[in-house]
């Protein structure tokens, strides 16, 4: 585990870290996240830390499978300069180490092969240097090459996909994500450089401090926008009833006798109303008690559920994946909230969970071989899954949905839930606490799942929730899983 507080307070008072690790994993991959957090929102680039972080990881975990590779062949006294033992040895290198991988740790922490992790500033640039202590031979580094000057012509990952192969190295497509990612943030691939010799490799990034990132017309854009423009809007009984809960006048009886007009509604409201939800200990019974026990506001954010969920399912019947992810987010994150302080939002926080994932229906409906990959991809990113759906298709889920949201009149800190959900750091101040609520709750749900995992996690946010054990965090899941399990969704 690396000292972030120390490393960050050298930067700052000296200009520069430096840390030396034998091993990557997700543990110090989690650190390197929040040093890039501290060392970022200083210079105001903190949008920037998705992009960095997975570059970061890409060229660290490269480097040091090439330290565990220099290992193999010398464990198997083959010599890697020699174009046959090479040959032999690669036969056997993914199956003795890339698949298993957790045994390299032991073996490379005895070894004199390290990684080597700097940062610093210089004029007006934030550079990072990645250092290990063996050479890329002469073939890889063509390879290598190849893949920089392939990568040049591509401007999202969707035609990059076509090119996955070179599987004997692991420079392949994370190298051209890697490329896609300087050119669309505004770094620039031109500041990305990999120097060698028979000693050492050298990886340098630099982050101009005037970096903006660039607005890439991707192909899928404007079959996105025209599927959101497809949807039909809210139906005017519901933007009739919404209008009456935004006004401070309306009254318990008023709301109940307009909502009772329309029998359907009342008896999704009184389904909705019960559900795990929103209930309370009372069995809701009439839209009357259904309003004095939730409040005129959390009926309103009811009735964007009900009729969100009843347009969505009415186009896109097949993805159950994503309600049923959604409604165990919602239950989470209503329990994230009344047991962390925070159970005024909480009701809000179960809408916002209901609702987070809106724009991955409109991403599903796409080329069904793209979205395949992207999945794929995403699995083994894990931390980057909206990046790599920008990189793919030109936005990620949540900035759909944050459009989806406009589109049917949401209100703001429903749209702040969506669109920042898997990035509560950069969500404005006066709904960061609202935000964090659905961003925990959605991780928990993934890790269930084995997207995610306790490193998956950004430091602060698990600090803020007191889980800042990898054991707290796991019992925390267990705990509001068997909750989940014994409450039914109607």
């Amino acid at each position: 585990m690396l000292d972030i507080e120390e490393l960050s307070s050298h930067f700052f008072k000296e200009g520069s870290f430096s840390v030396e690790f034998k091993f990557f994993n997700d543990e110090v991959n989690q650190d390197i996240y929040s040093l890039l957090v501290k060392i970022l929102s200083q210079f105001d680039q903190l949008f920037l830390i998705e992009v960095l972080n997975t570059i970061l990881k890409e060229i660290i975990t490269n480097s040091v499978k090439a330290n565990a590779k220099r290992l193999f062949f010398e464990r198997e006294k083959l010599d890697i300069f020699n174009s046959k033992d090479y040959s032999k040895g690669m036969k056997d290198f993914h199956s003795e180490v890339t698949f298993k991988w957790s045994e390299q740790e032991d073996i490379l922490s005895n070894s004199i092969y390290y990684v080597k992790f700097m940062g610093g500033v210089k004029d007006e640039i934030v550079y990072f240097l990645v250092e290990n202590n063996v050479g890329i031979l002469p073939d890889e580094l063509k390879r290598i090459q190849s893949r920089l000057e392939c990568a040049k012509k591509y401007n999202d990952l969707s035609d990059a996909f076509l090119d996955m192969g070179d599987t004997q190295e692991s420079a392949g497509l994370g190298l051209i994500l890697t490329q896609i990612l300087l050119k669309n943030s505004g770094v620039g691939i031109k500041n990305f450089k990999i120097e060698s010799n028979e000693a050492k490799t050298l990886v340098s990034l630099n982050v101009p401090r005037n970096t903006v990132p660039i607005i890439v017309n991707n192909k899928f854009n404007e079959k996105i926008l025209n599927e959101i423009e497809s949807l039909p809007p809210l139906q005017e009984r519901i933007t009739r009833l919404i209008t009456l809960c935004n006004n401070p006048e309306t009254t318990i009886q008023k709301l109940s006798g307009e909502i009772e007009k329309d029998p359907a509604l009342s008896a999704e409201l009184l389904k909705l109303s019960n559900s795990t939800l929103f209930s309370t200990r009372n069995k809701v019974a009439t839209i009357s008690m259904a309003i004095r026990i939730l409040g005129i506001q959390n009926i309103k954010n009811v009735l964007y559920a009900s009729e969100v969920r009843k347009i969505l399912a009415a186009k896109y019947k097949r993805i159950q994946s994503v309600w049923d992810h959604s409604y165990k987010c919602s239950f989470f994150a209503k329990q994230v909230g009344v047991d962390h302080s925070r159970a005024k939002i909480s009701e809000l926080a179960a809408t916002g969970g209901l609702l987070h994932d809106i724009g991955k229906l409109i991403l599903l409906s796409l080329d069904k071989e793209l979205v395949a990959q992207i999945d794929k991809l995403k699995l083994k990113e894990k931390s980057s899954s909206v990046v790599v759906e920008e990189m793919s298709v030109g936005i990620g889920h949540p900035e759909i949905g944050a459009k989806l949201a406009g589109k049917w009149g949401f209100p703001e800190e429903l749209v702040t839930i969506i669109q920042y959900h898997h990035r509560p750091m950069l969500a404005p101040e006066k709904y960061k606490d609202l935000v964090e609520v659905v961003y925990l709750a959605n991780i928990m749900v993934d890790t269930l799942d084995d997207k995610a995992s306790y490193y998956t996690v950004e430091q602060e946010t698990l600090k803020a929730f007191k889980l800042d054990s990898e054991e707290s965090y796991k019992k925390y899941i267990e705990k509001l899983n068997a909750l989940y399990q014994s409450n039914t969704v109607e």
